[in-house]
């Protein structure tokens, strides 16, 4: 899409992709809004990959449709937005973090992708399943991560086996016969122990739509499905990347900034609506790492029936898709430094200079985009504080960050480093 606009091309672009049909590109922030909100209803799908589709993933939150989708997405936002759900969720993170630092105390080395997978799957199984720390089921977290990392090996074979002929894609057999298997009895024994011994006022997500009582187990383990994974992974790929760029020594001056106000910030008594202005440089660190590095390269939605994207003619079933990462590098909205991690730029301005609001798009727009969006960016927010303000770290390799997109923007092993505690 890059390459698009560097050509002069703007706007909805339909671009012929052989087999799999005509594909409309959103270029430009505008042609985004209309399909994202201004004409939602006429593209209320979000488009999924395939797999998910043949292994039942799409009746989560994130891809259900219809009066399902408003049902599913009605029952949980109160789980982001209440007061108490919101304080439970800044504790979670406040707590995970202070484990995390006791668990780095005793390391010298460490891998901080891996480090901060961990740090995030526990906070969104305390939001979720309302799990404490000594009952956050270790075998529940090693279902997960050996469930996503199946899923990404079987999205990812080429030719697609787990499509042409399902036996011959090993990840395949292992996600249907072994891994989703187990994830789900795990799960389903979790609602059966809740919906004994719920609290009538725990604010975990788990607890709300057991209250609900119009869903059955499988509606509740789908949607719980999703937002473990949309909530661990995505947020955090965004805390590894801020870490590893503060500390690259051309950024020397940012880190040094950032590791002034973490120290100086009240991180312990910190309440929510209190995060922006006790950290307001960490929160820029945080929107200029995922301008640059979205969790998810590309979002899609499906047209319910022919239409048009601000005069291109679409049928029914055209897929218009725009990019976060294209659109929140194109030097053309973001200017000729669009290409730099500078953090400034949304000290500066609410839209970090862009031209419009919808130029910055990491979790989505309009009513598919992602519930958590506060949550994320707050994980990733005091999280980077509480690590900076107790740890100095040094990376392996030096230059840019290494990164590629699999489903999600994976940074594989380029962010193995040393650690010791940082002095005061």
């Amino acid at each position: 899409m890059l390459s698009l606009r560097a050509k002069g091309y703007d706007g909805c672009v339909r671009v012929p992709l052989g087999p799999a049909g005509d594909f409309y590109f959103l270029l430009s922030p505008e042609s985004v809004k209309h399909v994202c909100v201004e004409a939602a209803d006429e593209w209320p799908r979000r488009f999924s990959v395939p797999l998910f589709e043949t292994l039942a993933l799409d009746r989560g939150i994130v891809y259900e449709q219809g009066s399902r989708h408003k049902r599913q997405k009605r029952l949980c936002t109160p789980a982001f937005e209440r007061g108490a759900a919101m304080a439970s969720f800044l504790q979670a993170i406040s707590l995970e973090s202070d484990a995390l630092a006791a668990r780095w105390r005793c390391l010298n080395r460490l891998d901080l992708y891996a480090e901060t997978r961990t740090l995030t799957l526990r906070v969104v199984l305390r939001v979720t399943f309302g799990l404490e720390p000594d009952d956050a089921d270790a075998e529940l977290s090693d279902a997960i991560a050996s469930y996503l990392e199946a899923i990404v090996a079987t999205a990812n074979e080429v030719p697609p086996l787990y499509q042409l002929y399902p036996p011959l894609s090993k990840n395949y057999v292992r996600v249907t016969e072994e891994l989703l298997p187990r994830l789900r009895r795990l799960v389903k024994e979790l609602i059966e122990a809740r919906r004994r011994d719920a609290a009538a006022d725990a604010p975990d997500l788990l607890s709300q739509l057991l209250r609900d009582g119009t869903l059955d187990d499988d509606d509740i383990l789908y949607i719980l499905f999703d937002l473990v994974i949309a909530g661990s992974d995505t947020t955090a790929s965004t805390l590894a990347a801020s870490l590893y760029i503060l500390h690259e020594p051309r950024h020397a001056r940012l880190l040094e900034r950032a590791v002034d106000e973490a120290r100086r910030a009240d991180l312990e008594g910190l309440r929510l609506e209190e995060v922006r202005d006790a950290l307001p440089y960490h929160v820029a660190v945080a929107r200029e790492t995922l301008r640059l590095y979205p969790p998810v390269p590309f979002v899609g939605r499906t047209a319910l029936s022919a239409c048009d994207v601000l005069g291109t003619p679409a049928p029914e079933g055209a897929v218009a898709c725009f990019s976060p990462y294209a659109l929140g590098r194109d030097p053309g909205r973001w200017g000729v430094d669009a290409d730099e991690f500078r953090p400034e730029r949304w000290l500066d301005s609410e839209r970090g200079g862009a031209d419009s609001s919808f130029s910055f798009l990491p979790f989505g727009a309009g009513p598919r985009g992602c519930l958590g969006t506060r949550l994320g960016l707050t994980e990733a927010v005091v999280g980077v504080a509480k690590i900076l303000r107790g740890f100095s770290l040094r990376f392996d390799r030096s230059g840019p960050l290494r990164y590629k997109y699999d489903l999600t923007l994976n940074l594989g092993d380029s962010t193995t480093c040393s650690v010791r505690e940082r002095r005061a």
